[in-house]
C-alpha cells in the first residue's frame, strides 16, 4: 500500500495528466458533497410539519372543519382569530399581533403540553426580537435592547397583558370588528413563553389559546397543520378545490422556490459529478497508454 502511495505521489509530480486527474477528483468530491447537502436539506424540509392559514366565506362551520380533518396527512385543524395584545414587559409596554387558536391545535403545532390557569403567550425568537424592538422604538430613552433579552436557559417570563376584544358585526355582514375600550386598559397577569420551533425561526410566530366557544362564533379564518410538506403541490391544490384562499401563500411560494433552487443544485451537481468522473476515466485511460509505452 505504501509503495502504491509513493508511486502515485511520484507520478503526480512528474505528470501533468495526473495533476489534472487530481483536480477533477477534487471537483467531483465537491459536487457530490453539494448533492448530499441539498438532498439532506430537502429531506429535512419534507419531514417537517406544513402549516396553511386559510380563509373562506363567513364563519367556519364544523362541517368545513371535518372536511379538512379527513384529508390525508392532516395533523390538526383550528379556527383562528387575529387580535392585538398590549404586553407589559419589565415595566414597558408594546402592542403585538397574536393568533388565537384552540389548545389542542397549539399543542400539536408546538409539540408541548399547555397547562391550565395563567394565560400563556407563545412566540418564537423572531417574534420576541420584534417585540423587543417595538419596546425600544416606543421608549426613546432605551438604547440597550440586549438587556431585555432572556437570561441564558430561560424560556419564559411573567408579564402583564391587555387583549383587544372583538365581536361579530351587528350589521350581520360577517365581519369582525374591534371593541376599543372606553377606559384605561385593564392588564391581567400572564406568562410569555419563547419556544424553539425548527424550520420556523424566520417566520413570526405569536399565539395563545382561546376557548372553542369564542372561536366558533367570531373566527373567520383557520389553520391546517400537515404532518409533512409535499413536493408536488398537492396540499395547496386540495385546499383550493375546497374553496379556501391561502393567506400565507407568499410564504408557501417562497418555500416552493427554495426547494426548486435546491433541486436545480442537485440536478446540476449530479451532472457535473458525472462529467468529472468521465474526464477522470478518460485521462486515466490515456495516461495508462502513455505509461505502457
Amino acid at each position: 500500500m505504501n509503495n502504491k502511495i509513493r508511486s502515485f505521489l511520484r507520478l503526480r509530480k512528474q505528470s501533468d495528466t495526473v495533476k489534472v486527474i487530481c483536480l477533477f477528483a477534487l471537483a467531483a468530491t465537491a459536487f457530490f458533497a453539494s448533492v448530499i447537502y441539498h438532498t439532506w436539506d430537502i429531506y429535512r424540509f419534507v419531514n417537517t410539519p406544513a402549516e396553511y392559514v386559510l380563509t373562506g366565506e363567513g364563519t367556519i362551520s364544523q362541517k368545513r372543519m371535518d372536511e379538512l380533518t379527513q384529508m390525508g396527512d392532516v395533523a390538526g385543524v383550528s379556527r383562528q382569530m387575529e387580535v392585538s395584545i398590549t404586553v407589559m414587559y419589565r415595566g414597558m409596554s408594546t402592542a403585538i399581533n397574536c393568533s388565537l387558536l384552540s389548545q389542542d391545535y397549539m399543542e400539536k403545532l408546538l409539540d408541548i403540553k399547555i397547562p391550565g390557569g395563567t394565560k400563556r403567550i407563545y412566540m418564537n425568537d423572531t417574534a420576541f426580537s420584534e417585540m423587543l424592538q417595538g419596546i425600544s422604538d416606543e421608549n426613546e430613552g432605551l438604547t440597550d435592547v440586549e438587556s431585555l433579552k432572556l437570561a441564558a436557559g430561560s424560556t419564559g417570563v411573567d408579564i402583564r397583558y391587555s387583549m383587544e376584544e372583538t365581536m361579530t358585526d351587528p350589521k350581520g355582514d360577517g365581519a369582525s370588528v374591534s371593541m376599543e375600550p372606553s377606559v384605561a386598559e385593564v392588564y391581567k397577569s400572564g406568562k410569555l413563553i419563547v419556544v424553539k420551533k425548527d424550520g420556523q425561526e424566520e417566520k413570526v410566530l405569536t399565539c395563545t389559546t382561546e376557548a372553542e366557544g369564542r372561536l366558533r362564533k367570531e373566527a373567520f379564518s383557520l389553520r391546517v397543520l400537515f404532518d409533512k410538506h409535499d413536493l408536488d403541490g398537492l396540499h395547496v391544490e386540495q385546499l383550493r378545490k375546497l374553496g379556501y384562499t391561502i393567506e400565507n401563500e407568499e410564504a408557501v411560494i417562497t418555500e416552493e422556490n427554495e426547494i426548486g433552487t435546491k433541486l436545480l443544485h442537485i440536478q446540476y451537481g449530479l451532472l457535473s459529478f458525472g462529467i468529472c468522473l468521465i474526464a477522470i476515466f478518460a485521462l486515466k485511460h490515456a495516461a495508462q497508454k502513455g505509461w505502457g509505452r
